[in-house]
């Protein structure tokens, strides 16, 4: 029975004894763990996602464990071992913080990335759909960001214009026989025929309340029917500002912007890619290029999550 328990009390005594020395041990393994497991996984387009700061941390707590044990302290001079473990100690503590606000730099670097690249990714999406707009007036995409500005804003979109429906009783192919389908600029001289005013014509057209109809292809502009501030509302999208549309919020340098010809199922098709010149992120480490379109294939999918 005493053996027993005089087995535990020396079991309780050396936990207790080397209690201390096991923490800072866990704590210094788990940090340099943690640190290694970064290096494994870091590639030549992401950096470390664990401070060097932690290594030392880590190593530093390390140390001060050995010498927080009971077998070191009977062989070091009492002195001696306060002033390694009081360096042991504040030197984990110095690197602790400094890992931590390693940590917070890096958060606060990966928001500002974030929010650069949401500022990319739109200004791409717009230029985008102008090329594509472009494309479907002129046949082809524009190298020429000033050729592309000229055209946002120039009336030479399309819109198909109508009022008033067809029905059974004055049907289609019978109104533009009987002359009923007319421009909208014949709306005025029509009115006047029938001695009415032009906005009681139009409302009879659009009641349906006469046989008249109106088609008609009007032209707008890009800007008009995509890029007012009431259109970017509605879709939730921000305000556009053309000045600086076509300069990536990184370095304020044009977007590059090339134009080709491929061939695609037997036809030659303009293509286009669009990226930007100096991607977000630190100075030498790859950094991943947003851009959209392709120079050997016709498309303009972007590389971004859609």
């Amino acid at each position: 029975m005493n053996d027993s328990n005089d087995k535990y009390r020396n079991l309780l005594f050396l936990v207790r004894s080397h209690s201390f020395s096991l923490i800072l041990l866990v704590a210094g393994i788990a940090w340099t763990t943690m640190y290694i497991r970064s290096v494994l996984a870091s590639t030549d387009t992401a950096d470390l996602s664990q401070p060097t700061e932690m290594l030392f941390a880590g190593l530093a707590l390390i140390l001060s464990a050995v010498l927080a044990m009971p077998a070191v302290l009977d062989r070091i001079p009492q002195k001696a071992y306060r002033v390694l473990m009081a360096a042991g100690v504040i030197g984990a503590a110095y690197f602790f913080m400094a890992s931590t606000n390693s940590v917070l730099d890096e958060e606060q670097f990966l928001a500002d990335q974030k929010a650069v690249n949401a500022i990319t990714i739109q200004r791409l999406t717009d230029i985008r759909d102008a090329q594509l707009a472009y494309k479907d007036v002129h046949g082809e995409f524009t190298d020429s960001f000033d050729t592309l500005l000229a055209f946002i804003n120039a009336p030479l979109v399309p819109l198909n214009f109508s009022i008033g429906s067809f029905h059974d009783t004055l049907p289609e192919a019978m109104c533009y026989e009987e002359g009923y389908v007319i421009r909208r600029a014949d709306v005025p001289g029509v009115a006047a025929e029938l001695g009415w005013d032009e906005q009681s014509l139009l409302d009879s057209i659009t009641a349906d309340a006469v046989a008249y109809k109106v088609r008609d292809t009007l032209y707008t502009s890009f800007f008009a029917e995509n890029f007012v501030e009431e259109k970017r509302t509605d879709k939730k999208l921000p305000k556009v500002d053309l000045d600086s549309l076509s300069f990536s919020p990184t370095s304020g340098e044009r977007f590059m912007i090339d134009t080709t010809y491929v061939n695609q199922s037997g036809l030659r098709v303009s293509a286009i890619k669009v990226q930007d010149p100096t991607p977000f992120g630190r100075a030498n480490v790859k950094k991943d290029t947003l851009r959209f379109g392709s120079l050997v294939e016709a498309h303009t999918d972007g590389n971004w999550r859609q």
